[in-house]
């Protein structure tokens, strides 16, 4: 029930409620004073006078009329008028004359006294009206109280809550006491205000995240940018005094923009992913060949730095699973470039294991490397975490495996790591399978 239909509800109810008691009450008054007074008010009729006439004279009087009362009442019948006062009464009168067999002639007037009713009514409906009023205006006080307890109370606390939240105190949680739109009110601001705290702590985190980019990239270009102007000016200045030297300092410098531009190219998608402006298209596909195609891509490179790269599919069935194949292709590269710089020549090797669980695909890219710390292992999915082992390799931009995180978590699935000092170290991730064969 809106508050319109309660408000409704409750005049309805408050008016035939009042003149449901007022009329218990009308009924109960003309009954006592029936009941009291022994005179019908309704038929406003008392004990009937009788007097017997034979001729002219009076043979029965039971209210011990005088002669010249008796002629006054037959006066009043003559000219046609019922009415006879006596005193503080009055009566109507009616007259009957017959005759006998012996041919005597008999007159019966009957007098019936009148009581004035109009006091009466006057009294029973300034009764009737005082008890309407009276209980009108109880029946308005409670009706009034509640109101004020479900919905004018709660309105003025909502209103001071609200003010708060103009103010910007967002802290303070707003109640949802009252009744139905009151209450639903209550609980709608509660949600704006739980929104607004949220986009404020949102935007102080985009700030936050945005300034702490714009620092780290910043000092992390001014190092190459330092190196291209070095050897650009050795070249000016003639240190590079033959064809071979030249060379050699112009091929660093295009090393070095090729650095700034993976940076870039790695931070506009960083930004673009951590916004959610980045579209994904997702697919079915099958995990073995994906990964098989992913390691071909790759083994040249590893062959040409003497590392190796083994894939074993310890899979029991045909799995697929549900991902943005090229997207996903950046976080296996970038998971590979990252072990790829943390090996050593000549024994360096990556062994990517995939195995499964109940409900899901692993994929673990363990290397033989040095390791990472345990104290540096919570924040390797860091972006430019300090401790990072990729952003001391040249031609890391320091953001791959945040990258590889986000992409990993907006697909459904998870990445994690594992590693000790001196025994290698393990990206781990964890997709939703789907047991259907081609």
């Amino acid at each position: 029930m809106n508050l319109k239909q309660r408000f409704l509800t409750q005049s309805m109810m408050t008016l035939v409620g009042t003149i449901i008691i007022t009329g218990c009450v009308g009924f109960a008054y003309v009954f006592f004073y029936n009941l009291l007074n022994k005179s019908p008010i309704s038929v406003s009729m008392g004990e009937t006078a009788i007097v017997v006439m034979e001729d002219d004279n009076i043979i029965y009087n039971n209210e011990e009329f005088s002669n010249l009362q008796i002629k006054e009442m037959l006066m009043n019948i003559s000219v046609k008028n019922n009415y006879y006062d006596n005193g503080d009464t009055n009566y109507s009168i009616n007259a009957e004359n017959f005759t006998t067999s012996n041919g005597d002639k008999y007159m019966i007037i009957t007098l019936n006294p009148v009581i004035n009713t109009d006091d009466n009514y006057r009294s029973l409906i300034a009764f009737v009206f005082i008890t309407f009023l009276i209980v009108f205006v109880v029946a308005s006080t409670v009706v009034q109280k509640q109101n004020m307890k479900n919905i004018i109370i709660p309105i003025t606390n909502l209103t001071k809550e609200t003010e708060k939240l103009r103010t910007g105190e967002l802290e303070t949680a707003i109640t949802d006491h009252g009744y139905g739109e009151v209450r639903e009110l209550g609980r709608a601001v509660e949600q704006l205000r739980l929104q607004l705290k949220n986009s404020i702590y949102y935007q102080q985190k985009y700030d936050e995240n945005r300034k702490f980019l714009i620092s780290s990239i910043s000092h992390d270009l001014k190092t190459p940018v330092t190196s291209i102007r070095g050897y650009i000016d050795g070249v000016l200045d003639g240190v590079a005094d033959t064809d071979e030297k030249k060379k050699y300092y112009l091929s660093k410098a295009v090393k070095k923009t090729k650095l700034i531009d993976t940076m870039i190219e790695d931070l506009l998608l960083y930004s673009k992913l951590d916004l959610n402006q980045m579209p994904f298209e997702k697919e079915k596909v099958n995990i073995v060949k994906y990964m098989e195609s992913c390691i071909e891509d790759s083994s040249a490179e590893f062959e040409r730095e003497n590392k190796n790269i083994i894939l074993e599919n310890e899979l029991s069935d045909v799995y697929f699973v549900i991902i943005d194949s090229e997207k996903f292709k950046r976080v296996i590269q970038n998971i590979l470039d990252n072990a790829k710089r943390n090996i050593e020549k000549g024994f360096g090797q990556l062994k990517i294991i995939l195995r499964e669980t109940n409900s899901s695909v692993i994929l673990e890219f363990k290397d033989n490397g040095a390791g990472i710390s345990k104290d540096d292992l919570p924040y390797v999915f860091d972006r430019f975490y300090k401790a990072d082992t990729a952003r001391a390799v040249e031609g890391s931009s320091g953001l791959g495996l945040a990258i590889a995180k986000q992409i990993v978590e907006v697909l459904g699935g998870r990445i994690w790591a594992i590693s000790e000092i001196g025994t290698g170290a393990s990206i781990i991730i964890s997709l939703k399978k789907l047991n259907e064969r081609k």
